[in-house]
Order: C-alpha cells, then structure tokens, then sequence
C-alpha cells in the first residue's frame, strides 16, 4: 500500500479542525485552557486551586503529544488503505 497525498492532507485536516473544535480557552476565567485532539497535550489555568496536586499536570505533555500523532497515523495508514482498497473495487467492477 501506498500513501497518497490527497487522502492524508484530507484526514490531518480533518484532524486538525476537530482539534480546534475542541479547543477551551477559559484560563481568564477560572476555567482552564486545552488543547488536543483526543486526549489534551497542553493545559493551563490561572485561577486559582484547591487542589495544589492539579498544577502540576499543567503545561505541555509530551506523552498525550506522542498519542496524538500516533492516533493521527494510524487513522492516515486505515483512511489509505480505505480509498486504495475503493479505487480497486471501482477498476474491477467497470
């Protein structure tokens, strides 16, 4: 299999408009502030706490970073897979 540009320009922007539709900014406002698509690798608050424990999983986190582009991948390789698997069955039925 091989990947082809259209179908994985057309999933990682897909991808990034799902993250910016999740995307909170209510750090002014005693809420907090992510980002990330599905899991939130960027957090941050300035209100204030009652739990001092919370603070500390502010800010970016590679981890939930690396699960991000691994989840992104993995939807590329099955969204290529997809159409190549399409475009064959629409050769072979014509």
């Amino acid at each position: 299999m091989k990947i082809k540009t259209i179908p994985t320009i057309a999933t990682v922007l897909i991808y990034a408009l799902f993250t910016l539709l999740t995307f909170e900014n209510n750090a002014t406002s005693d809420g907090f502030t992510k980002l990330g698509f599905p899991f939130s690798f960027y957090v941050y608050s300035e209100g204030k706490l009652t739990d001092p424990g919370l603070a500390s999983s502010f800010g970016f986190s590679i981890k939930y970073f690396l699960i991000d582009v691994l989840i992104l991948t993995i939807v590329i390789v099955l969204v290529n897979f997809i159409t190549d698997k399409w475009k064959k069955e629409k050769k072979t039925s014509k």
